[in-house]
């Protein structure tokens, strides 16, 4: 009975707590709300008028247990000793859970004393793993616990009901709690209280009364017993007429089984039928089992943490039927997953990660007492050890020495070569971080006892220590001059001291504990971020905090991008945010299913590594905040770190695994440039020279071509026009002379000579919906929104030479280069249209409005989209073709399309967030190239292998011959290799129940 009561409510707690621990109680409470437990919490205190004691009693009454969060303050706290003892008399199960640990020689209640301890410290303690144990104890014995709780608050409505009868137990209310009465004495800690007994007791004895009033009932009883069994004498005979029916109905079935043989003869036939179209019902079998498998690899692809299955699935569905479901899938997750490189396993929690210097090596802390240094590759170089869990671990600037510290209050240098012991400082207290000054001459260490300890790492003395009297210190950092000396603490001071002087200020003054500092590369900045929920930014060389920049719970990171114009925070908001460094503006924000825990930036400042207690680590590009990969882990990510020639990242978890991982194709995007506000379109010239990009400034921007990998500043660049109205279109002439533009709303386009400077303004019924200049430069033609006429202009005089007019809507349009004809989208067909002979010459037919009409250069291929959706490409090199060679499916609407110059691949962008670039060779996608938002705009060098894509504010630019290409020749190869283990075989029966095991990537071990 205790059981199904555990299942019909959910599980209620009180919290008792001191005001001056209230966030760290709403991240309690939010924690446990999150697993179905519900907390009852006074959060701004029962008012005055209220009825304290019986409201503090009903709610404790109500709870199955009594959470008692431990400080100096709740101790001290009249009001929390008062509803501990409420808690003590209604017998409650009492669970301490420590916050801030007692002050020296604090008294502590007995009974607190006396119960074990849930440690949630900030800092000392992982909150998100604790979470589950505290969970369990609350939930331990729960059913005898519920049943506890609810006799009680029976119990004391019946007393305040002065004991009326009608609120006593009855029938099996009252087994069920004389039951659970009984099995109290099963273990010491179920007591029934007095109450409970004596309610308990009272419902029997009142229960036995009642049966006696009962007993006179009986005479009555009998006599319609007799009743009764007379009515069933008359229900026997009635069954005996059924009997000689039922034997009239076996006749009738023998006299079927004549029926059932020739029956028999019809199966027969039916199963010869059946066994011919065996072949036939596997290949459909097949089909659907390959579609589930693509269906389940869509929804697990879009789960934190779940790309290797998703990929899995989706190989299991390629392997069946190369179907359009899970090529995109796959192609999705091989774009999204870097290649592994190493795993790696130690004993405990990963706390720390830190990489040389030359790139080849990296040092793991770990919560099992060792510090190991290890190759990009995976080897194991050597291992430290200490005598408690390893809190920090650094190589010095030179990489000439290991710097560990650890719980167990020592400081220890070992040569970083072999591991060799040089000195160790005990300090007696634990030691939470370390920092070494960038010459290498100072190591500053953090410790438990309030102390900083400042170590010539030359003399291996310690030069000197001062207490900072304001709780441990939980953070230490130098500046990059190694000048100042920032200390962080557990009482949420920030000090900045200038080295061996006597100079020391406040920086920041948070309302609880340091988790971070990050001093800018410039050194002028300082960022501090902790348990209030807050980063507080400060200059340096002035101390005080310049802004506060809320989160919504703890931030537990901060790392700054090398230019000092940015830096990004994780908070357990499951955001990462990067902020603006002059402003405190966010600029935008990344996420995660869970609590952010790491940050990192690589060294060019191109990407951000972020890791999730959602157990992966992803990375981000860091103008934009585009998602660029991401990285399964098999539990919490708790450290993750980029190597310094960004070629790699390193990501460590909660049970002390270690991967490496090749982020090295992220370098295919070798350059970005910024604008202040959207940018509509970048344009090669077409002697690759320069571009011209458009963005709603108002301007038209000129930047040349060998600036585009080291700009990032478009406002850098030349500003060639300014117009009044947001601009839209933009084409370069093939003669490079002349660049056109679109105004949005006034109707009219531009032409702008480059070199003479001359402008010729063109106007227009409506805004225009298509441009396009002729092969010799000397035309060009428009089309306008819903008008059924295509305008020839003049270039060198912008006189208007021709209107051509149909009968139809013409939606764009764009001009051959090989010949004097014009390609004309309408409704359904694209017409090919011969301008000096005023002719249509052919059709194409396509479905949909056709909305964009683009020639490669040698005019060999004609690319269309429409409404409809979809790339059709036409092969115009042997005539006009009847049907397009090629159909591209791509998701989302097709915002922009170009050729690369050797005319092999075609770019498309996106509304989706990707640009797309197929193999014209094979008809094939070869690679997907993720933005944070839609795809304005692609643009081919028309003399190298750079492809420009326009995103919200940001330009990217690609290199095409580092980018990862995936055919479907080779598209399972790749996507195993993006793997490192195949499902396990309880994994694959979640799957695939009864069908046999098999290793999907043949080349990986098979999945624990």
């Amino acid at each position: 009975m205790t059981e199904e009561i555990s299942k019909q409510r959910k599980t209620r707690i009180f919290i008792s707590y001191s005001r001056k621990d209230k966030l760290f109680v709403r991240k309690l409470n939010d924690a446990i709300d999150a697993v179905g437990i519900d907390a009852w919490v006074d959060w701004e205190g029962i008012p005055l008028s209220s009825d304290w004691m019986k409201e503090i009693t009903a709610a404790i009454e109500a709870g199955d247990a009594f959470v008692f969060v431990i400080s100096p303050d709740s101790l001290r706290s009249k009001i929390c000793m008062q509803e501990l003892e409420l808690g003590i008399t209604s017998n409650k199960k009492i669970i301490p859970v420590v916050y801030r640990e007692p002050e020296k020689k604090q008294k502590i209640h007995p009974k607190l004393a006396s119960t074990n301890w849930v440690y949630l410290r900030a800092r000392k303690d992982d909150f998100s793993a604790t979470i589950p144990k505290l969970v369990e104890s609350i939930q331990t014995d729960l059913g005898w616990v519920q049943q506890h709780t609810r006799i009680l608050q029976r119990a004391s409505e019946w007393v305040q009901k002065n004991r009326n009868k009608s609120y006593l137990l009855q029938g099996s209310d009252l087994e069920d709690g004389e039951r659970w009465m009984t099995e109290s004495t099963k273990s010491e800690t179920r007591v029934v209280v007095p109450l409970q007994a004596e309610y308990i007791s009272t419902s029997r004895k009142v229960a036995t009364q009642r049966q006696r009033n009962l007993t006179s009932g009986i005479g009555f009883v009998l006599v319609l017993s007799m009743i009764l069994g007379m009515f069933a004498i008359r229900q026997w005979y009635q069954a005996e007429v059924n009997a000689d029916l039922a034997e009239a109905n076996a006749g009738l079935a023998r006299n079927s089984a004549a029926t059932a043989i020739a029956n028999g003869h019809i199966a027969a036939t039916q199963q010869a039928i059946a066994e011919r179209n065996a072949e036939v019902i596997l290949e459909k079998d097949n089909e659907t089992k390959a579609q589930r498998s693509a269906a389940q690899a869509a929804i697990y692809q879009e789960r934190a943490s779940e790309l290797d299955t998703s990929t899995l699935l989706a190989l299991e569905s390629w392997t069946r039927a190369k179907t359009n479901d899970a090529e995109n899938v796959l192609r999705h997750n091989i774009a999204a997953m870097p290649q592994p490189v190493a795993r790696i396993k130690q004993g405990g929690r990963i706390g720390n990660l830190f990489p040389s210097v030359d790139g080849k090596y990296f040092v793991t802390a770990s919560d099992d007492q060792t510090a190991c240094l290890w190759s990009m590759e995976g080897d194991q170089i050597y291992c430290v050890k200490h005598q408690g869990a390893i809190t920090d671990a650094l190589l010095s600037p030179n990489s000439e020495l290991l710097v560990t510290a650890g719980e167990d209050g020592f400081v220890s240098l070992w040569k970083a070569n072999d591991g060799t012991p040089i000195k160790s400082f005990d300090f007696k207290s634990t030691v939470w971080d370390i920092d070494i000054s960038a010459d290498g001459k100072f190591l500053a260490a953090g410790r438990a006892d309030e102390k900083i300890s400042l170590i010539d790492l030359k003399t291996l003395r310690e030069q000197l220590n001062f207490n900072l009297s304001a709780g441990e210190i939980y953070a230490v950092a130098f500046s990059p001059d190694g000048k100042y000396l920032a200390m962080g603490t557990q009482k949420g001071l920030v000090t900045v001291w200038r080295v061996l002087t006597e100079l020391s200020y406040p920086a920041a003054l948070h309302e609880s504990d340091i988790f971070a500092l990050e001093f800018s590369a410039d050194g002028n900045w300082l960022v501090s971020v902790g348990a209030d929920s807050t980063a507080r930014v400060s200059r340096t060389a002035f101390g005080n905090t310049k802004y506060v920049l809320s989160h919504n719970d703890w931030v537990e990171d901060v790392a700054f991008g090398p230019d000092n114009s940015w830096f990004v925070t994780a908070s357990d908001d499951n955001q990462a945010r990067v902020w603006d460094t002059a402003t405190g503006r966010e600029k935008f924000r990344m996420s995660h299913a869970d609590y952010v825990l790491r940050v990192d930036v690589s060294p060019n400042g191109q990407w951000i590594a972020t890791t999730s207690f959602d157990k992966t680590a992803r990375i981000w590009e860091a103008t934009t905040g585009a998602l660029m990969q991401e990285i399964a882990l098999d539990a919490a990510g708790t450290a993750v770190s980029f190597s310094y020639d960004n070629a790699r990242v390193i990501v460590g978890d909660r049970d002390g695994n270690v991967g490496v991982w090749d982020i090295s194709s992220l370098n295919a995007r070798n350059g970005y440039i910024e604008f202040p506000e959207i940018i509509h379109k970048a344009k090669f010239s077409y002697t690759g020279e320069w571009v011209i990009f458009n963005t709603d400034d108002k301007n038209i921007w000129l930047i040349p071509t060998d600036q585009l990998t080291t700009l990032h500043d478009g406002t850098q660049g030349t500003k060639i026009l300014s117009f009044n109205n947001l601009t839209n279109q933009t084409k370069v002439s093939p003669n490079s002379k002349w660049i056109a533009i679109t105004e949005t709303y006034a109707s009219r386009a531009v032409l702008y000579n480059i070199e003479t400077k001359v402008l010729h303004t063109l106007p227009h019924p409506a805004d225009i919906s298509g441009i396009g200049f002729s092969a010799d430069s000397k035309r060009f033609a428009t089309t306008s929104e819903k008008g059924k006429s295509v305008f020839v202009w003049d270039v060198d005089s912008g006189e208007l030479v021709k209107e051509i007019q149909f009968d139809k809507v013409a939606f764009t349009i764009a001009f051959n280069p090989q010949d004097a004809t014009l390609a004309i989208g309408f409704a359904d067909k694209i017409m090919i249209w011969d301008i000096d002979g005023g002719k249509e010459i052919a059709t194409l037919l396509q479905i949909g409005d056709i909305k964009s009409l683009n020639f490669s250069k040698e005019g060999r291929w004609l690319a269309t989209t429409s409404s409809a959706g979809g790339i059709s490409m036409w092969n115009m090199s042997n005539g006009i073709p009847s049907v397009p060679t090629y159909n591209f499916l791509q998701d989302g609407s097709i915002t922009s399309l170009d050729f690369n110059h050797t005319q092999q691949y075609l770019a498309s962008g996106g509304s989706n967030g990707y640009a797309y670039i197929w193999d014209l060779s094979n008809g094939q996608e070869v690679a997907r190239l993720p933005h944070n938002s839609s795809v304005k705009g692609v643009s081919f060098s028309p003399v190298s292998d750079q492809l420009l894509t326009v995103s919200k504010k940001t330009v990217n630019v690609w290199d095409l011959a580092q980018i990862e290409f995936t055919n479907r020749e080779n598209i399972s190869e790749l996507a195993c290799s993006k793997l490192t283990e195949n499902f396990s075989p309880s994994t694959w029966i979640f799957f695939f129940h009864e069908e046999k095991y098999q290793l999907i990537c043949p080349n990986l071990p098979q999945g624990q």
